[in-house]
């Protein structure tokens, strides 16, 4: 019994070390409200960064959909532990601004905001585009890291539709648990 306990405590361990010190990845996939974006899923990723004194994120709206050319990301919703203490932009040229506090959207709780342009076409953030800025006074590990703490709003769809999108669990956590997972099990079948 001493082994199996030592072996949970060790995993335990090594998933907050690992998760600690690597990006979190997120990938939006599920449709919350509204309709489904052209192409296949993921319609974007997002990942999130530690830096010195809070963290930073990049926003990457994929190429899906040739026939949503016109197709663009109107918001960001983001949910911490605890509300980030500033932020900057890093003028990025999509962004208008950063809201931080509490808010509802879609029935799912969020503190933090990021508007992008809508106008003109020009200045939106379309598929293939990026866009970067910083929260500060938060880490990655004060991320609340569940399926709906991350939510994108994308505008333009074929037919005139809208869009909100979560994003599942970030994908580097869920592979680190199967990774892990896997170990202790094989571990476990030498003895």
């Amino acid at each position: 019994m001493k082994t199996y306990k030592h072996l949970f405590w060790v995993a335990a361990m090594l998933f907050s070390v690992a998760a600690s010190h690597a990006s979190l990845n997120f990938v939006f996939t599920t449709v919350q409200t509204g309709g489904t974006p052209g192409g296949t899923p993921a319609w974007a990723t997002m990942t999130i960064t530690n830096i010195v004194g809070g963290v930073q994120i990049t926003l990457n709206h994929l190429s899906t959909a040739p026939s949503e050319s016109s197709r663009f990301i109107s918001q960001l919703n983001l949910l911490f532990n605890t509300n980030p203490a500033g932020f900057s932009t890093l003028s990025d040229p999509y962004i208008t601004n950063i809201t931080i506090g509490s808010f509802t959207d879609a029935s799912l709780s969020f503190n933090v905001k990021v508007d992008f342009k809508v106008a003109p076409p020009s200045a939106r953030l379309t598929q293939g585009l990026s866009s970067t800025f910083q929260l500060f006074g938060v880490s990655e590990s004060d991320f609340a890291g569940f399926d709906n703490s991350a939510m994108v709003h994308f505008q333009a769809l074929q037919g005139g539709d809208s869009s909100k999108v979560i994003a599942p669990e970030p994908a580097s956590l869920i592979a680190l648990g199967v990774g892990l997972a896997g170990l202790m099990g094989r571990r476990l079948r030498k003895r």
